[in-house]
């Protein structure tokens, strides 16, 4: 992919982000009030072995912990989460609505999940990443990249 291309893909996806209010990067050493995606892992099948190297024919499982600080938000799902799908040049291939559940009825935790069924991806190599926008639509966060690689069986 020719670099002002990959420029111009990159900056219009932080100029949507940039747009929602309150953008905030995931830091578990940050203060308190800031929202934060800890701990994203890539698993083979539900509950299965944290990899990167997957098959074409198995299940992906995406994961994350989602710590919401704002105040009102507490047992309230987020607004949007999103699983956004990159190749290694910075082309965004594609953009999955993800799950969101509580560890405890009114925790400021939530475990974000995405299964994806054999075949959804295509071989080839990635960078994934989370997007969360708060309860009350007013702070957003993205997680660290998970790098991924789709094989042929």
């Amino acid at each position: 992919m020719k670099r002002a291309l990959w420029v111009k893909q990159v900056g219009a996806c932080l100029v949507v982000v940039a747009s929602l209010a309150g953008v905030a990067w995931a830091d578990p050493t940050g203060t308190a009030d800031v929202l934060q995606i800890l701990n994203g892992v890539a698993l083979k099948g539900v509950a299965g072995d944290e990899q990167r190297v997957f098959r074409t024919i198995d299940l992906i499982t995406f994961e994350a912990t989602y710590y919401d600080a704002l105040p009102g938000c507490g047992g309230l799902p987020p607004s949007f989460v999103q699983l956004f799908v990159f190749t290694l040049e910075g082309e965004l291939k594609f953009g999955f609505v993800t799950g969101s559940e509580e560890f405890e009825p009114g925790s400021k935790y939530r475990t974000l999940f995405l299964d994806l069924d054999p075949g959804e991806l295509p071989i080839g190599s990635y960078k994934v990443a989370f997007l969360v926008v708060s309860c009350d639509n007013t702070r957003s966060t993205a997680s660290d990249f998970m790098m991924i690689r789709v094989v042929a069986p």
